[in-house]
């Protein structure tokens, strides 16, 4: 299914999140506070993957997220949960007088947005170790499917201290089998 002129907010950041990942982001700049506020009325915005180091990758994709939850940090900032709803493919970009962008996209479909259930697998018990290990990721989901190998390898390439190169990869190539054997060969190390 493909959404066609959506016009969602942007929002350029070093997060890598696939189909029914969901994150915390710390929001203090204030053009991004007003895009959040904006987002809560709307149909959401989009996560645009960018750092410091790699800027502007020239990505044409970002993760259209929805807000989930938000709240104040012990230090005053806002905390907004967003959850991926699915991968959109940027078609035009704007910025406005703020310099927050805004941009036309179309939904495009990935292997992350299937949960496939499957035998138990290595992946899966390690995943879940993670969550068990880690309460502060472990409380972002409530709800996690480590019994679908497609959510356990998209929630482990977010997870992975990896290049966001390598992991736009994974997006760009659309071959979970590749995602898999990777994630697995880093696993097994």
């Amino acid at each position: 299914m493909k959404h066609l002129n959506l016009m969602l907010p942007i929002f350029p950041l070093p997060v890598f999140l696939l189909p029914q990942g969901i994150a915390r982001l710390r929001i203090f700049e204030p053009r991004y506070i007003k895009m959040i506020k904006r987002a809560i009325q709307g149909q959401g915005f989009v996560l645009w993957m960018q750092t410091k180091e790699e800027p502007f990758l020239e990505l044409n994709w970002g993760s259209w997220v929805e807000i989930v939850d938000f709240g104040q940090g012990d230090d005053g900032i806002l905390e907004v949960d967003v959850k991926c709803k699915a991968l959109v493919e940027i078609l035009s970009l704007d910025k406005d007088s703020n310099n927050a962008y805004f941009g036309q996209v179309i939904e495009i479909s990935h292997w992350s947005q299937v949960l496939v259930n499957m035998p138990s697998h290595a992946l899966s018990q390690s995943i879940a170790d993670v969550f068990e290990n880690t309460p502060q990721l472990n409380a972002l989901y409530p709800e996690k499917h480590t019994d679908s190998l497609n959510w356990v390898i998209a929630r482990w390439l977010e997870l992975l201290p990896i290049s966001l190169l390598v992991k736009n990869s994974f997006v760009e190539t659309h071959n979970f089998e590749e995602a898999k054997d990777f994630v697995q060969s880093i696993i097994d190390k």
